[in-house]
């Protein structure tokens, strides 16, 4: 834990930002995330893109992306239709997260919105949710549905448009995200974040970036979110 209790943070908690791979699945649980970034980058090659140096080491689907994406306008439209097509193709054999489905029904039925805040694409998202039979729990999905990797995580666009959209005071919200770039997103955005620690190694990585608190189990986040009854 940080500073804040999760029990302090939830009060007065109206809406709840969730950030989607990790926190609510692992997308690629399935496939792995390095198979995607070959079948990526091997796409993006054939079809005649020379990829930067790092784009080759990498492998994170997502930064294959956001290094092709700053070769050119048609590399990066190619870049995101290619993701979000290998993404969608995953959802069948992502893995849920223990306790997110417990946590997005419950902040829904406290009175809470739930609002997915991501990097990945809206379309997967949407698929995901549909296939878990989660969709009616969710206010709002704001994920990468343009080439713009310069509006990823952590950089707090999403998070203010996730805001704007819910027409909420910053105070009214908080993030829930697995990575520093989550924090820092919420951060810059105004928006406190819970860090979600689901592997070694994140709880003092969380806490340096000032998450205002660290759970391990998302079930502690669902308790509060009980225990708290909204004035």
């Amino acid at each position: 834990m940080t500073g804040h209790s999760i029990e302090q943070i939830i009060k007065g908690t109206r809406h709840v930002l969730l950030d989607f791979d990790e926190p609510v699945c692992s997308i690629f649980a399935g496939i792995g995330s390095d198979t995607v970034a070959d079948q990526l980058r091997e796409t993006l090659l054939t079809a005649g893109f020379a990829l930067p140096a790092d784009a080759m080491q990498t492998d994170d689907p997502l930064e294959v992306f956001r290094l092709a994406a700053s070769i050119s306008t048609e590399a990066a439209l190619t870049a995101q239709q290619l993701l979000t097509a290998f993404e969608t193709r995953a959802v069948p054999t992502a893995e849920p997260t223990r306790g997110s489905a417990d946590l997005i029904v419950t902040a829904a039925r406290t009175g809470r919105t739930v609002t997915i805040v991501s990097n990945n694409s809206g379309a997967a998202i949407a698929a995901y949710l549909a296939d878990h039979r989660l969709t009616g729990y969710i206010r709002a999905i704001v994920a990468r549905d343009d080439h713009d990797p310069e509006r990823m995580k952590p950089d707090p666009y999403r998070v203010r448009e996730a805001v704007a959209i819910l027409d909420a005071d910053n105070t009214e919200c908080v993030m829930v995200g697995d990575s520093t770039t989550d924090v820092f997103a919420g951060l810059l955005a105004g928006v406190p974040v819970i860090g979600y620690a689901n592997k070694p190694g994140k709880v003092q990585a969380l806490a340096e970036v000032q998450a205002a608190a660290v759970t391990t189990n998302l079930g502690e986040i669902t308790a509060a979110l009980r225990s708290s009854t909204l004035c």
